[in-house]
């Protein structure tokens, strides 16, 4: 016992580069943290620290002690909290935040497999498409969009996903497929209005080594992904929307992707969670497990178009 105090004496003087700092900060008095480190040197038969006047440093054999030390502390730290964890049983309420094309296509379908694994807990699925006040609100997990302005939160991004212009094949065979910018301005526009700014989110596209914004007149105008999905899927003209929100159709051959290469941009999602020493295990389990299911889902990796 007395060679771990003089060890964490050691370390502390170390790290504040002071015998009497690192005595203040460990409650006891100087002359105590210079017996302790005297007892250590002895118990390890070298000379830790060259002192002078007016400051000291590590020998050779002092640098490679600390290190050993800060290496087992770190070894030790890190087994009591697996300890911990282990010993905390996975049960409680966890609310949890997603936009809703997240929520309802990728993590709600998903929780049967979580239910399951921990019966014991509940989640509070909060689908809704606004930036939620995390504290505030009292939610312990927000897919979010990354990153978020001025927040403390912690953030853990998981997903990215590019833009794609898309139309039905039946729009393109009535109005042909355009293979330049320039032919956008013979077609009808469909534009989605950012939930996350409320403004219309623009065409960027790359003419060669230059990105332009394609604008033009909007046929029509909505708030909503799924109700843009729809209208694209009805034949009422091109829409820019994330790969992954129209990842299925694309498959089925519903919908398909015009000017592949051209379209700049790309919208990435994070895990938020609120700062905490220790984050709850409930938390915990459910944020890894969502962390799985949205970064190896297929339709949300990066690949789209048509080779």
């Amino acid at each position: 016992m007395q060679n771990v105090r003089g060890i964490t004496t050691f370390i502390r003087i170390v790290q504040t580069g002071n015998f009497s700092r690192a005595a203040r900060e460990l409650g006891i008095t100087p002359q105590a943290a210079s017996i302790q480190v005297k007892q250590l040197e002895e118990w390890t038969g070298v000379r830790l620290f060259n002192r002078s006047t007016r400051r000291i440093s590590l020998t050779e054999e002092g640098k490679s002690f600390y290190e050993t030390c800060v290496a087992a502390i770190g070894a030790i730290d890190e087994e009591v909290e697996r300890m911990r964890d282990s010993s905390q049983e996975v049960v409680g309420t966890v609310r949890l935040a997603a936009p809703v094309g997240m929520g309802s296509r990728f993590v709600a379908p998903a929780l049967g497999r979580f239910l399951e694994q921990y019966p014991r807990v509940t989640v509070d699925l909060l689908v809704q498409n606004r930036i939620p006040d995390i504290v505030g609100e009292g939610i312990d997990l927000g897919i979010l969009p990354h990153p978020l302005p001025h927040t403390n939160l912690v953030a853990r991004r998981v997903v990215t996903s590019p833009f794609v212009l898309v139309a039905s094949p039946a729009y393109l065979q009535r109005h042909g497929r355009p293979l330049s910018i320039d032919d956008l301005a013979r077609h009808r526009r469909i534009d989605l209005r950012s939930w996350i700014t409320n403004t219309v989110r623009p065409w960027r596209l790359r003419r060669g080594d230059e990105v332009v914004v394609s604008d033009g007149r909007a046929s029509l105008v909505t708030n909503d992904g799924d109700t843009l999905i729809e209208a694209m899927l009805s034949g009422a003209g091109i829409g820019l929307i994330t790969a992954y929100r129209v990842a299925p159709y694309l498959r089925s051959g519903r919908l398909e992707t015009v000017l592949d290469g051209m379209v700049e941009g790309e919208l990435s999602w994070s895990i938020y969670m609120q700062q905490r020493k220790h984050v709850p295990q409930k938390i915990r389990v459910l944020s890894d497990y969502i962390y799985h299911v949205l970064s190896t889902h297929p339709d949300l990796q990066q690949r789209v178009g048509r080779d």
